[in-house]
């Protein structure tokens, strides 16, 4: 019964509510105004998204000035930051009805003279002050309506003033003069607040990463034909990458709609895809829609040209058109889509400094933004809106790159688990709200809608103390940039002799690791480039060669603890056993993570287009000179009854113990799995070491009897080895003679990659050592002794 009074008694206080605005039906003033009505008897607003503590009011109507009533929908409170000539005011609008048929924001005079204020009109200007005569606010005639400008206060997205760059990069670096257009159009929500008027330095990302020849043709302007969605397609496939995707894709597939301009893209592994990923696309658009695919338009690549394809196509009465032979132009919409996406993409990752990997994620974070964003054929109009019938909104857009922390639920914690993963924003979920986030300790990416997101912060640099912007293989700068004066300026700059910067010792890292087999306990130094120091001399040299402030005090390099590895376990001894496993393991993941960043090329093709060509090059010159130094081969005209191998490159990288980069390795393999049985080789047996023999030999000789001990490497051991079988292998690439193409090696050492190479380089070691005194071990043939 009280519930059922209630809803009455309210019913009929909203009934008698009147709004005065004999024109809140017409054509609506800027959706950030408010409009002050004194002969309004509550306030009144029709964006669902400004209202706070909202109630839903289901059989509520208005009555207005000219007798009839609207819909009613529900009530709330607004805070709403009013634009005064005087700066900034924050006003609390309470118990607002929300109306979304009426097209204009009214506040009432009657409940701004209940809640104590007054009004004071002078020259075209109502004055609202306190009770006290306090200055409060302004609102300003415009015909015969007193306007108050500013804009709402969110919990969703923090409306402070948003600056152009912000929202630039949001948009994954679309143009500046699109954005201001998008603005005066209203073509989305999201971007009521943005001050177009305010001159914004260019972006430093942008020029490096679009930049272009300049064009000498005049301007083709494209008129669209099309009259409504899926009257025609646009279809071209880009690729193969420079480097594989985090998902191993090398291509990806654009589909544009002519009309509409919404872009749908697939990443690839290979063209063979092309067809299946067509016809789920084409089953999907077209009973989204409910409509049916006319036309499409491609150039002649063989995975559009094949025979399935086009049966495909002929047999739904879908029209093919094709482009002329190396004409690209022809399909201008989907090649230059390739072109800006490709630009935006380079953009991104230098911006984030994240690598050419997630070229496929930040493709995929340009697409979403691309399409609610307007275009110059559609009116105003965003590919989205014209898409679905719906305005799309962008609040949910965020910089690509930014720090992010993503909620973990509790069923995958436990209660000292932290609550939340950090990682970087790397997109948007797929088919569903929430962003895509790469978690660098796990290597995976995550889409979760409980994401905090710091667009203050960039994520790589965050997690990895400096942003590395990539030498990317995906495109060549122009090397006029090179040569830009603010470079020139800079390398100036950094000439002259500069201060020491203070040092932050919060962002060190101190770790205590106990001795295996002691009680000492060794403290190490962890600075945010991630090397090990072991002393305060180590730590003295690393400030001098940084330019940091050393201060010996910041440092304490005794150990806080002691080593309890041999005492009886206690609940104390758990927790400093745990504590340190869990420091080791961090700065162990920052290890991994640094060599994960480093990109190792496959083939010799690669090396030529990644960024440490030169590396790679003087790496592979050195192991050719080496070959020719042990004379491996020996070049002869080839015969009809020879046996060709082929042989390839093979690259690494070593790291020293503080994960620098100390070698590039490049090793020539001959391919031996194309050897004979019984031809190319007979016996291929060569001996190991038992190690649990030579650990025992260890112990008894070096730790008991205090022998000496060393270790030796041999530098290209295999070459040593003499072969007994004539084997012939091709000319390795990159290095094949000028005017010998056609000849092959004869080999005369055991290379890599042959079966026996090992039995070979055993034997001419065995000699060596039996030529010295030495014997076989009977147990441990890898074993000599003396």
């Amino acid at each position: 019964y009280k519930k059922r009074n209630k809803e009455k008694k309210q019913a009929f206080v909203s009934e008698t509510s009147f709004c005065g605005t004999n024109q809140a039906f017409g054509v609506s003033t800027d959706c950030n105004h408010f409009l002050i009505d004194t002969a309004a008897t509550s306030h009144f607003c029709y964006e669902r998204d400004w209202f706070k503590n909202f109630k839903e009011l289901k059989t509520t109507k208005a009555l207005l000035a000219d007798k009839s009533t609207c819909e009613v929908e529900g009530i709330g409170n607004i805070d709403f930051i009013v634009q005064d000539i005087k700066g900034n005011v924050k006003i609390t609008l309470k118990d607002v009805f929300y109306t979304p048929n009426m097209r204009r924001n009214l506040i009432s005079g009657a409940r701004m003279d209940i809640a104590g204020l007054k009004i004071i009109w002078s020259n075209n200007v109502m004055h609202i002050c306190h009770s006290n005569n306090e200055y409060f606010f302004s609102a300003f005639r415009r015909d015969m309506f007193y306007i108050v400008s500013g804009y709402p206060l969110l919990d969703s997205v923090m409306y402070t003033s948003v600056d152009l760059n912000l929202i630039h990069k949001r948009l994954c670096h679309v143009n500046i003069p699109l954005i201001k257009d998008m603005c005066k159009n209203k073509s989305v929500k999201g971007l009521e607040k943005v001050n177009i008027k305010i001159d914004n330095e260019s972006c430093i990302a942008c020029n490096v990463g679009k930049a272009t020849r300049t064009s000498l043709k005049k301007n083709y302007v494209y008129k669209r034909v099309t009259k409504s969605v899926l009257d025609k397609v646009h279809m071209d496939l880009w690729g193969p990458a420079p480097v594989n995707s985090l998902g191993g894709s090398k291509y990806f597939l654009s589909i544009i709609d002519d009309f509409s301009r919404k872009i749908d893209v697939f990443t690839l592994k290979s063209k063979s895809e092309v067809f299946s990923i067509f016809k789920e696309y084409l089953s999907r658009v077209q009973r989204e829609l409910g409509r049916k695919l006319k036309s499409v338009r491609t150039d002649n690549g063989l995975e559009f040209c094949h025979k399935d394809f086009e049966t495909f196509l002929r047999d739904l009465g879908i029209k093919i058109e094709r482009t002329s032979f190396y004409t690209p132009e022809l399909n201008g919409i989907a090649e230059r889509f390739n072109r800006s996406s490709m630009e935006a993409v380079r953009t991104m990752l230098q911006d984030s400094g994240l690598q050419p990997r997630f070229w496929a994620e930040a493709l995929h974070a340009y697409v979403h933004t691309k399409n609610r964003c307007s275009h110059k054929l559609t009116e105003g109009k965003t590919p989205m809106e014209i898409w679905s019938g719906h305005k799309p909104s962008i609040r949910h857009c965020r910089t690509f790159g930014s720090l992010a922390y993503v909620y973990v639920p509790t069923v995958n914690r436990n209660k000292l688990q932290p609550k939340a993963k950090i990682g970087i924003l790397v997109g948007y979920a797929v088919n569903r709200r929430g962003y895509r986030v790469w978690l660098p300790k796990e290597r995976k990416v995550v889409e979760s809608i409980h994401v905090k997101i710091d667009e203050t912060k960039n994520g790589v640099k965050t997690l990895f103390g400096k942003v590395k912007h990539y030498d990317y293989a995906i495109y060549q700068l122009d090397q006029n940039l090179n040569n830009d004066s603010d470079y020139r300026a800079q390398d100036e700059k950094s000439s002259s002799p500069e201060k020491p910067s203070s040092l932050d010792i919060s962002t060190w890292i101190r770790l205590e690791k106990p001795r295996t087999k002691s009680k000492r306990i060794d403290v190490y130094y962890y600075p945010p480039s991630k090397e090990r120091l072991r002393s305060i001399n180590d730590v003295k040299i690393y400030c001098q060669k940084n330019k940091l402030e050393f201060d010996p005090n910041q440092f304490n390099l005794k150990p806080t603890k002691t080593n309890t590895r041999f005492e009886e376990k206690s609940e104390c001894h758990n927790e400093t056993s745990s504590d340190s496993v869990d420091e080791a393991s961090f700065v162990n993941d920052i290890f991994q993570n640094e060599i994960y960043m480093t990109e190792i090329p496959k083939t010799f093709k690669e090396t030529q287009i990644s960024p440490d060509k030169e590396k790679w090059d003087k790496a592979m010159s050195e192991e050719i000179k080496l070959m020719q130094n042990r004379k491996v081969w020996d070049l002869v005209e080839p015969k009809s009854n020879m046996k060709v191998l082929g042989c390839r490159w093979v690259y690494n990288i070593k790291h020293d113990e503080k994960n620098n980069v100390k070698k590039y390795k490049s090793r020539l393999v001959a391919q031996g799995f194309k050897q004979r049985p019984g031809v190319d080789f007979t016996d291929v047996f060569a001996p190991l070491v038992n190690f649990d023999i030579i650990k025992f030999l260890f112990v008894l000789l070096v730790c008991i009897l205090g022998w000496n001990h060393c270790q030796i490497d041999v530098k290209g051991a295999y070459l040593y080895g003499n072969l007994d079988i004539p084997i012939y292998m091709q000319q390795p690439e990159g290095f094949v003679l000028k005017g010998c193409e056609h000849y092959v090696c004869r080999l005369q050492k055991s290379i890599y990659g042959l079966h026996q190479s090992g039995r070979q380089w055993n034997l001419e070691l065995s000699e060596i050592l039996f030529g010295l005194g030495f014997h076989q071990n009977d147990l441990c043939n890898g074993l000599y002794t003396k």
